[in-house]
């Protein structure tokens, strides 16, 4: 009887030990993969010190990209991020923040699995505004001369930290746009049919709101508090493109 109780109480202690190990791969924050200059930020009066692929990052670091560098990082069970170069983004993963990331500079793909109704939503705070997201894929850009966030699916809500957005959107020229994504205007016509169609068309749709919320293959350029709601720009798509291609491996494994 003994001897089946110390049995017992080793397996138990398996049990335990098996399952913390799912819980710390579930919660783990990883760099999957690095090129270049990859820093983790030191704390204050403390150096960078560099990363590597399979690196194991604590739960709470800011990670820093130099010239030519990129990296993708899996955030546990919430999904992936991929950071271009000269970019820096604080990952906070503790439990009172439960995927929280804070965008220094730089531009950053998001790639995050669906969240339950019950759970808390996923942030994602620039100077700009605050993005909450339950399962979605998008660019955010926060650089010198180009301050946006890029949608490729799903749905974000947008907040600005204090007072009112001042959302522009041109409907009609927003409609062109499109027809022309579709392919249904032929590429030497197009310049003389936008020309007759926007002298037509010269109203703009202008609101006030403290949020507001951008869909799948939409955009929102920041300039100051104006924001500007259009379709998905050419660079910007070429952008998502790059990051998607890197990233494919481990981009093919989020559920959104």
């Amino acid at each position: 009887m003994r001897f089946v109780s110390v049995s017992m109480r080793l397996v138990v202690c398996l049990m335990g030990l098996i399952m913390a190990s799912v819980s710390f791969a579930d919660d783990a924050v990883e760099v999957v993969s690095a090129e270049g200059s990859v820093m983790l930020g030191g704390s204050a009066g403390k150096e960078n010190s560099p990363v590597r692929s399979k690196s194991i990052l604590p739960n709470k670091n800011v990670v820093i990209t130099g010239p030519n560098s990129r990296a993708v990082v899996r955030v546990g069970s919430d999904g992936f991020i991929v950071i271009g170069k000269n970019s820096q983004v604080e990952i906070n993963k503790t439990h009172d923040h439960v995927g929280l990331f804070r965008q220094v500079t730089g531009m950053i793909y998001y790639a995050m699995n669906t969240i339950k109704e019950n759970e808390h939503p996923i942030e994602v705070r620039t100077a700009s505004a605050t993005i909450g997201i339950r399962g979605t894929r998008f660019l955010v850009t926060d650089m010198d001369g180009r301050n946006e966030i890029g949608m490729r699916k799903g749905l974000v809500n947008v907040v600005s930290p204090d007072g009112e957005f001042e959302i522009h959107k041109k409907t009609e020229q927003d409609e062109f746009e499109a027809f022309k994504q579709e392919g249904k205007v032929a590429a030497d016509k197009v310049y003389r049919e936008f020309e007759e169609y926007k002298a037509n068309t010269q109203q703009e749709f202008i609101e006030y709101k403290r949020e507001f919320g951008l869909g799948a293959n939409r955009m929102a350029s920041f300039d100051g508090k104006r924001v500007v709601d259009k379709p998905l720009s050419e660079e910007t798509e070429k952008d998502m493109g790059s990051f998607e291609s890197y990233a494919d491996e481990w981009l093919k494994n989020v559920n959104d």
